[in-house]
């Protein structure tokens, strides 16, 4: 159980957003594990689902957008377009019980050429995959989409929709590459902590992926002077090795049956 969330910023990037939590096949969760990651020069994948899957998804990703594409950089949407027959390969790989977990996937990327408009920045893509055909689905211009459990909670799916017609939070772009993009952070935060749902984490991570950079924050808020108010992400797992070491101090169990 999860919630990832993305959007295409018209202002040059996308932002994505997910939670840190996994829930272990005996029920337990643990706020433990980043489920956002760099796949490219340009691109971020996300995960939902199985834990397993996932994460080889964004390993086999990473590996294979290493090889340069034939003019140096990726087309996020040749990627999209190709995603889905390593995708399938993969999830068919994986035993049933972990298939059963199910497997979503939200690629976010900025064209490395192609300009939104007249305008100098970057268009920038959004999609959505699906197990068990993975078929790409491109969201539509700047709305918020999602994955994860989150995308079926109701008030999760209505404070999107308010936000993706929140037009003045555009005007954090002014002077601040991805400031809509901190906006929205602070948004679902609050969203968050209004609304507690079993199996999705208060703690997030942002990223801001950009035609230069893609960058990874946090929603941290450390106040020494006022404990009831900090707020400090507990350490991540970035990989599966330190995922089933995190699991195993914390619970005793294994990563197998794992969802997010």
């Amino acid at each position: 159980m999860t919630w990832v969330i993305g959007r295409a910023n018209p202002f040059g990037y996308a932002v994505g957003l997910s939670d840190i939590r996994v829930t272990l096949s005996n029920g337990t969760e643990l706020d433990c594990l980043q489920k956002i990651y760099k796949v490219g020069n340009q691109m971020v994948l996300g995960f939902a689902g199985s834990v397993a899957i996932g994460m080889e998804n964004v390993a086999q990703l990473s590996e294979g957008l290493k090889v340069p594409e034939k003019n140096g950089v990726w087309d996020p949407c040749f990627v999209a377009e190709m995603l889905p027959i390593g995708a399938k390969k993969l999830f068919n790989s994986f035993n049933k019980a972990e298939q059963e977990l199910g497997c979503e996937l939200i690629l976010l990327g900025a064209h490395p050429t192609e300009n939104d408009g007249p305008a100098p920045w970057a268009k920038c893509y959004v999609y959505r995959f699906y197990a068990p055909e993975f078929e790409p689905i491109k969201s539509n211009g700047d709305e918020i989409v999602s994955i994860g459990s989150g995308s079926g909670v109701g008030q999760y799916v209505e404070a999107l929709n308010k936000l993706s017609n929140d037009y003045e939070m555009f005007k954090l772009d002014v002077g601040t590459f991805g400031g809509s993009g901190l906006g929205l952070l602070m948004s679902i935060s609050s969203v968050l902590k209004k609304l507690a749902v079993p199996g999705i984490s208060r703690h997030l991570h942002v990223c801001i992926v950009g035609r230069d950079s893609v960058k990874l924050g946090n929603n941290n808020f450390e106040a020494p002077a006022k404990p009831d108010l900090h707020f400090v992400m507990p350490p991540v797992a970035k990989n599966m090795e330190e995922l089933k070491q995190i699991i195993k101090a914390s619970s005793g169990l294994s990563l197998e049956g794992a969802s997010c």
